[in-house]
């Protein structure tokens, strides 16, 4: 059973991450090469910080380690999209900006302190408030190209990766879990509430 939840969330996350750049390639969506950017180093920063724990481990905190991979996926994947259209560039708004200076201090705090686990904490927290401001933007919009297939397939993988986390009792996948659960279920929701309204008639 273990094993299965392992490859399960690994497949699922490839799967995911592969469908989404495809939906770039042929222009069927219009990713911000800005917010995978700022993915990757949140990811990053948690891979790196869980691995410098005395309880790193490849499968107990799955979700983090395919999630990674799933990530440098897009975003390899958006930037050949980008220099394929001659539109590569990036332009991070404030709220990212923002989450790039705190991920800094993160990491300073981090080397003096000499304590992954508070620094992952604080790290999700950055996450969290990356995702609000998406959510907001969700919110507002009237229109939206992002697929939901890539978001209810990230769902699907972080349940799926709860049962290695309660295997291994490992403390660094339930707070990951606690942070990407309900963050992928409000965007799920949000970008299915675009999509309804895009297709109701106009009166």
């Amino acid at each position: 059973m273990y094993d299965a939840a392992v490859l399960a969330t690994v497949i699922l996350m490839t799967v995911s991450a592969v469908d989404y750049v495809r939906h770039a390639w042929i222009r069927e969506t219009k990713p911000v090469l800005a917010t995978w950017i700022l993915a990757t180093v949140m990811t990053g920063l948690s891979f790196w910080m869980y691995w410098e724990s005395p309880r790193r481990s490849w499968t107990a905190n799955i979700a983090v380690t395919s999630g990674l991979a799933s990530i440098l996926i897009i975003l390899f994947g958006v930037i050949a999209t980008n220099v394929r259209d001659g539109a590569l560039h990036v332009a991070f708004d404030r709220v990212q900006r923002w989450c790039l200076a705190f991920g800094c201090l993160v990491v300073v705090f981090w080397w003096f302190t000499d304590a992954p686990l508070a620094a992952y904490v604080l790290v999700q927290i950055i996450g969290i408030i990356a995702y609000a401001a998406t959510a907001q933007r969700l919110w507002s919009a009237e229109r939206s190209t992002e697929p939901l297939f890539l978001w209810i397939t990230v769902f699907l993988a972080t349940l799926c990766a709860i049962y290695p986390a309660w295997v291994r009792h490992d403390p660094f996948s339930w707070i990951y879990l606690a942070r990407a659960v309900p963050s992928t279920i409000l965007i799920i929701w949000l970008i299915a509430r675009i999509k309804r309204r895009m297709q109701r008639p106009a009166l």
